[in-house]
């Protein structure tokens, strides 16, 4: 006797296979049948009819360790259909901790945490936090990289400088410890700080460990702007040189430089060709996102949170901020000047909630104040806790990028929800929609690639990428994480604006073989919790 049967679904198997019309059967946790099957074998029979039926999707890239300890059940992600996660991206993990850095690392995850929930920071090591989730589960799975800026933090904090060999030995030991609890990899954000301060070899050397176990360099490479083709460069000596396997995320080119994503994917293809293994995520979006003292030039984020409000209080040291506002500083993404105050929007603030989901233009222009001046109010008046949406870049490139054959989907999310702690705000809308979003507009609509690639990009691709080999495929005896929509329904309906709306067109989602989303609603318990890849 089955537990669950979907009839009548047009499957996509998550291989880019051809669909075809069937049933799929549920017994406990895995996929028992996929073909022909009566209803009288199955406990609970669904109607699939003029539906899709697929797997789960596969995150590649989110934030969602942040919260997952104090909030186990944010369902902005699973609404959209995702089951799992890769967590600890752009550098930033929650772990590892040290006591003599503690004070550093808690100001540089408090902008994404919300003020009411109390955090014990009661963990030190990757192992020890991903045994405490368990206890606590979540409402998704979770997939674990070692986030670089976090291991630098860990072992050197703030400090702009390269490391020495007692540091580098240091976080080597951090990065084993990750491994060996089952992480599938490490992270950079070589953009900002810590991480924009190490050096190249730093990098190298720590991938040479992930290296050994098989895992991925998850790269947020040191520029997106100017200096992309040579931090593109960069990534792929780092891969070479260490041996790893190498992701590049949230893969993007900014407005004032379209036309590169044609050079950065013939580089990466070259490496392909000369036998190295990289592939890249993206988001079906032309903004992206990150904390307000992410647009400082680098010099100005030394030192850490408390270092820079000091730093800003300071008219001289002020002054020269605004100055290099209207430059080109060698490695740096200078978005003030390459996108500009009109199109960067606050998505949240700890204090001032008046500011949420308005430009710093028009901020500026009600207070009668240049934007750069706004700019540097906010951070000191909301001590850096802020989150900001940047409008910059180029859709054609993002569509190219999308539909290149070694690219997958990653939303680049933070934790959200809409009610309870994680329901404030006006953040990015791909926390929302960033999957309806891409089969919706970018599949039914634009017909940019076939439904079956999608789906092959959402879901079988980075599974085997991440090495989950149990999910992320209709095939028996796999993990039952599955996916029920409406083709011509389904849709984002979120907004840079206004983004916290919930999406239409999925039906259902399966996780571990219980429904969980109906309609649009959670209505299953908490099943996810991590997954140590080895």
């Amino acid at each position: 006797m089955f537990d669950l049967l979907f009839r009548n679904a047009r499957i996509y198997d998550g291989m880019g296979s051809p669909s075809f019309y069937g049933d799929v059967a549920v017994r406990g946790e895995r996929i028992a049948a996929v073909g022909r099957i009566e209803e009288h074998l199955a406990a609970k029979v669904i109607d699939a009819s003029g539906r899709a039926l697929t797997p789960g999707f596969v995150d590649t890239h989110t934030h969602s360790d942040r919260t997952a300890l104090f909030v186990n059940n944010p369902d902005a992600k699973i609404l959209q259909g995702v089951t799992t996660e890769i967590v600890g991206n752009c550098g930033q993990s929650v772990a590892p901790l040290s006591d003599e850095y503690l004070d550093q690392m808690i100001p540089y995850l408090n902008p994404y945490i919300p003020s009411t929930e109390p955090v014990a920071w009661n963990w030190r090591g990757t192992g020890e936090f991903m045994d405490l989730l368990d206890r606590k589960g979540h409402i998704t799975d979770l997939v674990f990289l070692a986030g670089h800026g976090s291991v630098r933090l860990a072992a050197m904090g703030t400090e702009a400088r390269a490391s020495t060999k007692t540091e580098l030995d240091r976080m080597k030991g951090y990065v084993e410890e990750a491994m060996q609890s089952g992480c599938v990899g490490i992270s950079t954000g070589l953009i900002f700080p810590p991480g924009c301060y190490a050096e190249t070899e730093e990098i190298v050397e720590l991938c040479k460990i992930v290296a050994r176990y098989g895992g991925i360099y998850s790269a947020h490479i040191r520029g997106e702007a100017g200096s992309l083709l040579d931090a593109v460069r960069e990534a792929i000596s780092i891969a070479e040189r260490s041996g790893c396997a190498l992701q590049i995320s949230h893969h993007k080119v900014m407005r004032r430089y379209e036309g590169w994503s044609e050079t950065t994917l013939r580089m990466m293809q070259d490496f392909r060709d000369r036998g190295g293994d990289v592939s890249c995520d993206i988001y079906p979006y032309t903004a992206g996102s990150n904390n307000i003292t992410s647009l400082l030039p680098p010099w100005a984020n030394a030192g850490g949170i408390a270092t820079v409000l000091q730093r800003l209080r300071d008219p001289s040291t002020r002054k020269k901020i605004q100055e290099d506002f209207t430059r080109d500083l060698s490695g740096w993404d200078n978005h003030a000047k390459d996108t500009g105050w009109d199109r960067i929007l606050i998505g949240s603030a700890k204090n001032d909630t008046s500011l949420v989901g308005r430009t710093f233009e028009e901020i500026a222009r009600d207070r009668g104040l240049p934007p750069e001046d706004v700019y540097l109010d906010i951070i000191l008046s909301e001590e850096a806790g802020v989150t900001i949406v940047i409008m910059s870049h180029s859709e054609s490139d993002m569509e190219r990028i999308l539909k290149h054959p070694f690219s997958m989907i990653g939303s680049d999310s933070s934790p959200n929800a809409f009610d309870g702690p994680l329901a404030q705000g006006n953040p990015h809308p791909r926390c929302f929609g960033c999957y309806p979003r891409l089969l919706g507009t970018y599949v039914r609509d634009k017909k940019l690639f076939s439904m079956e690639e999608a789906i092959r990009k959402c879901t079988g691709m980075p599974a085997s990428r991440f090495k989950l080999f149990d999910r992320g495929v209709i095939r028996e005896g796999l993990r039952a994480d599955l996916v029920v929509f409406d083709k011509e329904r389904i849709q984002d309906r979120s907004e840079y604006r206004n983004s916290r709306q919930r999406p239409e067109g999925i039906d259902f989602v399966v996780k571990n073989g219980r429904v969980i989303v109906e309609d649009g609603r959670v209505v299953g318990p908490i099943l996810g919790k991590s997954v140590r890849v080895r």
